[in-house]
């Protein structure tokens, strides 16, 4: 039976779900990529989401703060930061050690930082119900599907044959003696399955490596696209938290809107805001750069002097450049350490 509120799923792809999460984020500083969030939930959030119609669930890497009311399993490759193929090892062999005869005969791989990942699925699920060439079966042949991106293929959006996956791993760890699967690439392990590459038209396997990335996967949520676009530049004139001309419908009208569009309506109403006046985008991406910059207190901090400037600039009838400033400034920012004293251009002999 399909978990509560799930669809239900044709009995022939079945599927238990891995979710990889166990990398070290360098290109975000670090970061936990399942902590960073985009558009009001975290990445681990949106790729839980993506495994609801799964049997099981497993999440590999340190220590996951999973969302109340689902019930998933949790462990690490050993040792840590073996990479993705010690990491789906780790993660099959998990939901492997309670299982019995009736396992799904899938199981559906997802890395943390896709966060269109939902919107895979169907995809996948799709392209492994195909029956294969001569095949009598109501099942392709193939051992598995993933999607391939602008002619690169993301294994790790991927829906797998457990027994071939099984197998796989397993010939991979006896030929790699002591280290076994400990740095082993993603592409020898697809290399021993014969799979399908389904085409990713519409960018949905599209990931978080670097801070840009979230802000246009931001900016295209809030712009009605779900590709990576570049994030929008202020006209000249337009004051930095109102760099789009305000559209009459407010963002909670639309179809698949967030909590945080609807917050954010919320709040343009409360202080009197046209609909749509606040950039979130931006906002976030000046809330993200001061934080990892500065330090976590400065991002909202940093956020409301930027809005205090732009108010302030706005009933001079000027536009304001504050948003701009603050974010070159977070970028740059080096501690001069207690006991200095900073004196801007402005400020020096005033």
């Amino acid at each position: 039976m399909a978990p509560d509120g799930a669809a239900p799923v044709s009995p022939d792809v079945r599927h238990d779900a891995v979710v990889l999460a166990g990398g070290r984020a360098t290109r975000l500083g670090g970061v936990p990529k399942p902590t960073v969030v985009l558009d009001g939930a975290t990445l681990l959030d949106r790729a839980l989401a993506a495994t609801r119609d799964a049997g099981r669930t497993v999440v590999v890497g340190p220590d996951p703060v999973v969302p109340p009311g689902r019930q998933v399993l949790v462990t690490r490759e050993d040792p840590p930061f073996g990479g993705p193929v010690a990491g789906l090892d780790a993660g099959l062999r998990a939901l492997d050690r309670p299982s019995g005869p009736d396992a799904p005969p899938w199981v559906l791989v997802l890395a943390v930082d896709v966060p269109r990942a939902g919107d895979a699925v169907p995809l996948l699920r799709a392209a492994v119900a195909r029956p294969g060439p001569g095949s009598d079966s109501d099942t392709t042949a193939a051992d598995g599907a993933y999607l391939v991106r602008d002619g690169h293929a993301q294994w790790l959006v991927g829906l797998y044959r457990r027994d071939a996956l099984r197998r796989a791993l397993d010939g991979l760890a006896a030929a790699g003696g002591v280290a076994g699967l400990t740095g082993v690439p993603v592409r020898r392990l697809v290399a021993e399955l014969s799979c399908v590459e389904v085409p990713d038209d519409d960018a949905v396997s599209a990931d978080v490596d670097t801070w840009d990335d979230l802000r246009r996967l931001t900016v295209g949520l809030h712009t009605g696209s779900h590709t990576v676009v570049a994030a929008p530049t202020a006209p000249p004139g337009r004051t930095p938290m109102t760099d789009q001309t305000p559209p009459a419908t407010p963002r909670s009208a639309e179809p698949g809107s967030s909590v945080l569009d609807r917050w954010v309506d919320a709040l343009e109403a409360e202080l009197g805001l046209p609909p749509r006046s606040v950039d979130v985008g931006a906002v976030l991406d000046l809330a993200r750069d001061a934080a990892h910059q500065v330090a976590r207190p400065a991002a909202p901090v940093t956020a409301y002097a930027v809005g205090y400037a732009a108010g302030l600039a706005a009933a001079r009838g000027e536009a304001s450049d504050a948003l701009d400033r603050a974010t070159s400034s977070a970028l740059s920012w080096q501690d001069p350490g207690p006991g200095a004293v900073s004196v801007t251009e402005t400020g020096a002999g005033s």
